[in-house]
Protein backbone atom coordinates (compact mmCIF):
# COMPACT_ATOMS: atom_id res chain seq x y z
CA UNK A 1 0.00 0.00 0.00
CA UNK A 2 1.37 3.42 -0.99
CA UNK A 3 1.99 5.94 1.76
CA UNK A 4 0.69 9.38 0.87
CA UNK A 5 2.99 12.15 2.00
CA UNK A 6 1.20 15.37 2.89
CA UNK A 7 2.39 18.84 1.97
CA UNK A 8 2.76 19.77 5.66
CA UNK A 9 5.45 17.09 6.03
CA UNK A 10 7.88 18.61 3.50
CA UNK A 11 6.96 22.30 3.24
CA UNK A 12 9.53 24.93 4.17
CA UNK A 13 9.04 27.32 7.05
CA UNK A 14 9.15 30.05 8.05
CA UNK A 15 8.07 31.88 4.91
CA UNK A 16 9.55 35.24 3.99
CA UNK A 17 6.82 37.86 3.58
CA UNK A 18 6.55 41.50 2.57
CA UNK A 19 3.77 44.02 2.85
CA UNK A 20 2.11 44.96 -0.43
CA UNK A 21 3.37 48.56 -0.24
CA UNK A 22 7.06 47.70 0.30
CA UNK A 23 9.30 48.94 -2.51
CA UNK A 24 10.91 46.24 -4.66
CA UNK A 25 14.42 47.44 -3.82
CA UNK A 26 13.81 46.64 -0.15
CA UNK A 27 12.05 43.40 -1.10
CA UNK A 28 15.00 42.27 -3.23
CA UNK A 29 17.42 43.02 -0.40
CA UNK A 30 15.19 41.07 1.99
CA UNK A 31 15.29 38.08 -0.38
CA UNK A 32 19.08 38.32 -0.72
CA UNK A 33 19.60 38.56 3.05
CA UNK A 34 18.13 35.08 3.60
CA UNK A 35 19.04 33.61 0.20
CA UNK A 36 15.56 32.88 -1.14
CA UNK A 37 14.09 33.42 -4.58
CA UNK A 38 10.64 34.64 -3.61
CA UNK A 39 8.53 36.18 -0.92
CA UNK A 40 4.84 36.05 -0.17
CA UNK A 41 3.09 39.39 -0.40
CA UNK A 42 0.70 40.12 2.45
CA UNK A 43 -1.89 42.75 3.25
CA UNK A 44 -2.81 42.92 6.93
CA UNK A 45 -1.06 39.55 7.47
CA UNK A 46 -3.18 37.81 4.80
CA UNK A 47 -1.30 36.34 1.81
CA UNK A 48 -2.41 37.94 -1.47
CA UNK A 49 0.41 37.35 -3.96
CA UNK A 50 3.96 36.20 -4.58
CA UNK A 51 7.03 38.09 -5.78
CA UNK A 52 9.81 36.10 -7.45
CA UNK A 53 13.26 36.93 -8.77
CA UNK A 54 11.81 36.50 -12.25
CA UNK A 55 9.21 39.20 -11.53
CA UNK A 56 12.00 41.57 -10.52
CA UNK A 57 13.90 40.91 -13.73
CA UNK A 58 10.94 40.98 -16.15
CA UNK A 59 8.79 43.68 -14.58
CA UNK A 60 11.35 46.05 -13.09
CA UNK A 61 14.90 45.60 -14.42
CA UNK A 62 14.03 44.82 -18.06
CA UNK A 63 11.75 47.85 -18.14
CA UNK A 64 14.36 50.11 -16.50
CA UNK A 65 11.98 51.00 -13.67
CA UNK A 66 13.37 52.56 -10.51
CA UNK A 67 13.07 49.77 -7.89
CA UNK A 68 12.79 52.31 -5.07
CA UNK A 69 9.64 53.74 -6.70
CA UNK A 70 7.87 50.48 -7.54
CA UNK A 71 5.82 48.75 -4.88
CA UNK A 72 5.71 44.99 -4.50
CA UNK A 73 1.96 45.03 -5.12
CA UNK A 74 2.50 46.45 -8.62
CA UNK A 75 4.65 43.55 -9.84
CA UNK A 76 3.58 40.56 -7.73
CA UNK A 77 1.74 37.58 -9.18
CA UNK A 78 -1.86 37.43 -8.04
CA UNK A 79 -4.20 35.79 -7.36
CA UNK A 80 -2.07 33.47 -5.30
CA UNK A 81 -1.95 29.84 -6.43
CA UNK A 82 -1.92 27.97 -3.13
CA UNK A 83 -2.43 24.58 -1.54
CA UNK A 84 -3.66 23.26 1.78
CA UNK A 85 -1.39 21.51 4.30
CA UNK A 86 -3.21 18.17 4.04
CA UNK A 87 -2.99 17.88 0.25
CA UNK A 88 -0.82 15.07 -1.07
CA UNK A 89 2.50 15.67 -2.79
CA UNK A 90 0.97 14.16 -5.91
CA UNK A 91 -1.79 16.81 -5.87
CA UNK A 92 0.82 19.53 -5.28
CA UNK A 93 2.92 18.32 -8.22
CA UNK A 94 -0.09 18.30 -10.53
CA UNK A 95 -1.06 21.82 -9.42
CA UNK A 96 2.50 23.10 -9.94
CA UNK A 97 2.71 21.66 -13.43
CA UNK A 98 -0.75 22.79 -14.53
CA UNK A 99 -0.19 26.29 -13.12
CA UNK A 100 3.43 26.63 -14.27
CA UNK A 101 4.69 27.62 -10.82
CA UNK A 102 7.70 26.49 -8.79
CA UNK A 103 6.38 27.57 -5.40
CA UNK A 104 3.07 26.94 -3.66
CA UNK A 105 2.22 28.83 -0.49
CA UNK A 106 0.63 26.48 2.04
CA UNK A 107 -2.47 28.16 3.42
CA UNK A 108 -4.79 26.93 6.19
CA UNK A 109 -8.58 26.89 5.80
CA UNK A 110 -8.76 30.15 7.76
CA UNK A 111 -6.31 31.86 5.39
CA UNK A 112 -3.17 31.66 7.56
CA UNK A 113 0.21 31.24 5.82
CA UNK A 114 1.74 28.03 7.20
CA UNK A 115 4.67 27.40 4.88
CA UNK A 116 5.73 27.16 1.26
CA UNK A 117 6.24 24.13 -0.94
CA UNK A 118 8.92 24.50 -3.60
CA UNK A 119 9.71 22.23 -6.51
CA UNK A 120 12.84 21.22 -4.60
CA UNK A 121 10.75 20.28 -1.53
CA UNK A 122 8.49 18.28 -3.80
CA UNK A 123 11.34 16.29 -5.30
CA UNK A 124 13.02 15.65 -1.94
CA UNK A 125 9.72 14.62 -0.36
CA UNK A 126 8.84 12.36 -3.24
CA UNK A 127 12.10 10.46 -2.85
CA UNK A 128 10.98 9.05 0.49
CA UNK A 129 8.18 7.07 -1.20
CA UNK A 130 10.02 6.52 -4.43
CA UNK A 131 10.63 9.49 -6.66
CA UNK A 132 9.63 7.48 -9.70
CA UNK A 133 6.05 6.84 -8.55
CA UNK A 134 5.04 10.48 -8.28
CA UNK A 135 7.10 11.89 -11.13
CA UNK A 136 6.37 9.04 -13.57
CA UNK A 137 2.64 9.75 -13.28
CA UNK A 138 3.24 13.44 -13.94
CA UNK A 139 5.38 12.74 -16.99
CA UNK A 140 2.78 10.36 -18.40
CA UNK A 141 -0.04 12.80 -17.69
CA UNK A 142 1.70 15.51 -19.71
CA UNK A 143 3.45 13.40 -22.34
CA UNK A 144 0.60 13.60 -24.90
CA UNK A 145 0.08 17.31 -24.41
CA UNK A 146 3.78 18.11 -24.82
CA UNK A 147 4.46 15.90 -27.83
CA UNK A 148 1.44 17.03 -29.82
CA UNK A 149 1.94 20.74 -29.29
CA UNK A 150 3.69 22.86 -31.86
CA UNK A 151 7.41 22.34 -31.38
CA UNK A 152 8.85 24.86 -28.97
CA UNK A 153 12.44 25.42 -28.12
CA UNK A 154 11.86 25.47 -24.35
CA UNK A 155 9.21 23.66 -22.32
CA UNK A 156 8.64 23.62 -18.55
CA UNK A 157 8.19 20.28 -16.83
CA UNK A 158 10.02 17.20 -15.66
CA UNK A 159 13.10 15.86 -17.43
CA UNK A 160 12.33 12.40 -18.77
CA UNK A 161 15.88 11.16 -18.08
CA UNK A 162 16.74 12.44 -14.58
CA UNK A 163 13.29 13.36 -13.21
CA UNK A 164 14.23 16.93 -12.19
CA UNK A 165 11.84 19.83 -12.69
CA UNK A 166 13.19 22.24 -15.30
CA UNK A 167 12.20 25.49 -17.02
CA UNK A 168 14.30 24.57 -20.03
CA UNK A 169 13.26 21.19 -21.45
CA UNK A 170 14.10 20.51 -25.09
CA UNK A 171 12.94 17.53 -27.15
CA UNK A 172 15.87 15.26 -28.05
CA UNK A 173 14.95 12.11 -29.97
CA UNK A 174 11.40 12.33 -28.65
CA UNK A 175 12.38 12.80 -24.99
CA UNK A 176 12.11 16.09 -23.08
CA UNK A 177 15.51 16.67 -21.49
CA UNK A 178 16.94 19.32 -19.14
CA UNK A 179 20.18 21.11 -20.03
CA UNK A 180 22.24 18.75 -17.87
CA UNK A 181 20.94 15.58 -19.53
CA UNK A 182 21.29 17.14 -23.00
CA UNK A 183 24.96 17.87 -22.25
CA UNK A 184 25.57 14.29 -21.09
CA UNK A 185 24.06 12.83 -24.25
CA UNK A 186 26.27 14.86 -26.60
Amino acid sequence: METEIRVREVMSRPVLTAEVDLDVFAAANKMISVNVGSLIVVREKKPIGILTERDLVKKVLAKARDPTRVQVGEVMNAPLIKIGPDASLRDAAVLMLKSGVKRLPVISDDGKLLGILTDTDLVSGSSTIGLGEVLHDLIEMHRENVHFQEPREMVRGICERCGQISDNLVSVDGDLLCWSCRDIGQ
